[in-house]
């Protein structure tokens, strides 16, 4: 059966209004509401809307509009709707690591990567020219957050002083334990103590604490690296500092009070 003609670009003109009220996410279980139309009949709007809509992975069924200004490159950027996603998925999240840096100041970070730090396992996502890596952070819920001015969109980032932190515990995936070190000098400027002993609070891992400090000392931030110190317990299992290193690479010197082996020799400029 044809459509109706008032039913012709409807779900079009739903997104139009979705567009205007700063929305670029919606469901196709909303679009079936809104418009009063078939499951069916919604689909079949958006397969001739596309490019100007995109459909985004996972359940519920989604889509995302891309306004024409960025259809060059196949989606917005994902400070604009990277938040209403995960809402509407149910599920949490956070911008962290290199892509929460280069929002802090780091200008390390090569920007058509996004790196998101999720509860559960992730498959890496392709929108256009956007690529979007999952990085799997079982206690997500208490790392420090922040919420950025000049945003487009609500969004979710780890605090300078997480992303150090986070930067160290996935440093094998971002470059090694050097990458880090060089994106973390790079946070110097927004790094507090306070902001610190909040996000050690929040940090599960001792052997991950005991690296940044070692980092922290190396870089010549004495009162952060003390602030780390004060975090540790008194007994220290020796971890190495490349936590990835090669076979037959596992040397070096143990560097107190970390109880760190530096197998790469970062701190080594300094003695």
């Amino acid at each position: 059966m044809s459509a109706l003609p008032q039913q012709r670009g409807l779900v079009a003109r739903l997104l139009d209004q979705l567009q205007t009220q700063g929305r670029l996410v919606a469901s196709v279980e909303e679009l079936v509401k809104l418009s009063g139309l078939t499951l069916t009949a919604v689909r079949r709007q958006l397969e001739h809307l596309a490019p100007r809509v995109v459909r985004l992975p996972g359940r519920p069924s989604a889509c995302l509009v891309v306004g024409p200004e960025h259809r060059v490159r196949g989606a917005p950027p994902v400070a604009g709707w990277l938040d209403a996603y995960f809402h509407l998925r149910g599920d949490a999240y956070y911008l962290g690591l290199l892509s929460a840096a280069a929002l802090h100041g780091s200008s390390r970070q090569a920007v058509q990567v996004t790196q998101i730090l999720v509860t559960k396992p992730l498959r890496p996502v392709d929108i256009g020219r956007l690529h979007l890596d999952f990085y799997v952070k079982t206690a997500l819920g208490k790392t420090p957050l922040t919420r950025l001015p000049g945003m487009p969109a609500p969004l979710a980032v780890s605090t300078p002083e997480a992303t150090a932190l986070d930067l160290i515990a996935y440093s094998h995936r971002i470059g090694g334990i050097s990458r880090a070190s060089q994106v973390i000098a790079d946070l110097k400027p927004v790094m507090t103590l306070a902001g610190l002993r909040q996000a050690l609070a929040a940090e599960t891992q001792t052997s991950v604490k005991q690296r940044l400090g070692y980092v922290l000392q190396s870089l010549g931030w004495e009162s952060m690296a003390a602030e780390v110190h004060k975090d540790l317990p008194a007994r220290l299992a020796v971890v190495p500092l490349q936590t990835h290193a090669q076979a037959g690479k596992l040397v070096g010197k143990t560097c107190q009070p970390w109880m760190v082996l530096d197998n790469i020799g970062l701190g080594s400029g300094r003695e």
